[in-house]
Parts: structure tokens; C-alpha cells; sequence
């Protein structure tokens, strides 16, 4: 592991650290930075970057994750009041740095929480989301950070989705990283697991066949699964006879092909989170 890396502790009261943000980043800071850009090095040292102001702040915020250091550009202070151990990079490092086109000058290096278990999970009553090669990093940040608002138990991300911590992902949660539970594997063999204890599976689907999510008898245990944005539901999940609900257009509706995969779970989600509360 990176020897030089300070943990910060996490705390939810921002004034309770000791700023130090002169001090310059070293060759071993920026070699980091630079391979977190990679899903296998993300993977390797469990870390991953947090970049932009808002972002930032909220993750510290939260608590539900465990910042190890920040960046900031030359001795900018973004957080007046907030002290911690801080390191400075210039303008041209920041840059290099960011996956933005227009850094905001503030990055934070962050532990990737433990995956939850399917043991710790099949006992819970609510919803759980399910991700079938979704790959648009905007559209799933944007499910996980409606997830969060939701209350949703976990998300399942299977083979082919986006790594949820890719800087895009990252900054779409708005600093909601962490607050869900995670699990990553073969969507089917999961699925399967959480049905031998009476968690229902509903698959999002646009096709013929599909029966609206109006008329589905949601109990207490539903998980709701989001197709890829251009294939949708891969065949091996339609092929499973595991129940298949649209979302209806309104009546007068202008005549669209499809839902984006983030509007569409939204929707659902929020449809689905009453019925289930309605079921208790």
C-alpha cells in the first residue's frame, strides 16, 4: 500500500481537522492520481477520486465513506473551516489530475467501501436495484444517487456495467457514493440466490410482453432490474419467465421510442417504493 497516504478520520462536524495545505505533492502522490484513472488499479489498491467542490464536501458530509487525503490547487482554501491533511498541486498537475475539462480544484482520494453479502441482504424486507450491463457512467450515477433517496437496500451491478467508481459515475452520484450497498457479480446467479428467499424479481421492459407496472402485485421483498441502454434486458434474464413490466406513456403523450435508462428507473423506483410500503 501507498505508504505516505495519512487516513483521515471521518467525522461529520468539518471544523474538527488540522489544515495543512502547503504541503506539495510528491512523484509517488502523482503517480497515484494518475493510475486511479484505471478500473484495475482502482480495483488493486481499493481507492478511487472524488473530484469538484460539491462532490467532495458531501462525501465528508456523509461519513458513509473514508477520504484518505485531498488535493487542492496551489494554497486555495474551498472549505473555510474544514481542517485536514491536505496536499497542494499545481495548476498544470490539477489538471492533468481531473477528468474534467474545467477542474475545480479539489480532489479527494477515498477508500472503496467492503460489497455487501447476499447472506447479510436476503433477511431484509424493501427494494433492491439491478443493473444488467448498464454503461453510460451519468445514468448510473444518476440511479444510484435516486437510490439513495429512496432508501434502497442494495444495488446489484452485474457483468458488464460500468465500475461505479469511474470518475463520471462518481461525480454523477453528487456525493451519494457510498450510502447504497453494492454487490457485483453474474446478475442471474444473484438473482437466483435472493429468490430462494422470496425476494421477487421484476424485469423493466419496454417489449411486447410486458405487462404495466400498474397491474404488478409488488410484496415486500421486490428487486427491479434496468436493462442496457441499447440492447435492454439481455436475453438470458427475458429467457428466465421472471415477471416483465413497462412503464406506461400517459394518454397524450408525444410519441417517443424510449425512457432514458435513469428516467425510467426513476420512475419505476418511485412506483414501486409505494406499492412496496402500501404491502407492510
Amino acid at each position: 500500500m501507498w505508504d505516505f497516504i495519512v487516513p483521515i478520520q471521518r467525522s461529520l462536524n468539518l471544523h474538527s481537522y488540522t489544515l495543512n495545505v502547503h504541503q506539495p505533492a510528491t512523484n509517488s502522490h502523482l503517480t497515484l492520481l494518475r493510475k486511479l484513472k484505471m478500473r484495475k488499479h482502482r480495483k488493486k489498491e481499493s481507492l478511487f477520486i472524488a473530484e469538484g467542490e460539491r462532490t467532495v464536501e458531501q462525501i465528508l458530509t456523509n461519513g458513509h465513506i473514508e477520504v484518505e487525503y485531498i488535493f487542492m490547487e496551489g494554497d486555495a482554501d474551498l472549505f473555510p473551516g474544514l481542517h485536514t491533511n491536505c496536499f497542494s498541486l499545481t495548476k498544470e498537475q490539477m489538471e492533468e489530475a481531473s477528468d474534467t475539462d474545467s477542474p475545480q480544484g479539489v480532489l479527494a482520494v477515498c477508500k472503496i467501501p467492503d460489497e455487501a453479502t447476499i447472506q447479510t441482504l436476503q433477511e431484509k424486507s424493501g427494494i433492491i436495484l439491478a443493473m444488467d450491463a448498464i454503461q453510460d457512467p451519468g445514468n448510473l450515477g444518476t440511479i444510484y444517487r435516486t437510490a439513495a433517496w429512496f432508501g434502497v437496500k442494495a444495488i446489484i451491478l452485474g457483468t458488464g456495467t460500468v465500475d461505479l467508481y469511474n470518475s463520471k459515475v462518481v461525480r454523477s452520484t453528487a456525493g451519494a457514493t457510498g450510502s447504497v450497498p453494492i454487490l457485483t457479480g453474474d446478475l442471474n446467479t444473484i438473482l437466483n440466490t435472493f429468490e430462494q428467499s422470496d425476494w421477487k424479481v421484476y424485469l423493466l421492459d419496454g417489449n411486447p410482453g410486458a405487462v404495466s407496472m400498474t397491474k404488478q402485485n409488488f410484496g415486500a421483498k421486490a428487486i427491479l432490474v434496468t436493462g442496457n441502454e441499447a440492447n435492454g434486458i439481455t436475453d438470458s434474464l427475458i429467457q428466465s419467465h421472471r415477471s416483465r413490466m413497462l412503464i406506461d406513456a400517459p394518454e397524450h403523450s408525444n410519441p417517443v421510442e424510449s425512457l432514458n435508462a435513469a428516467i425510467a428507473t426513476g420512475i419505476a423506483l418511485h412506483h414501486v417504493h409505494n406499492s412496496v410500503d402500501n404491502s407492510h
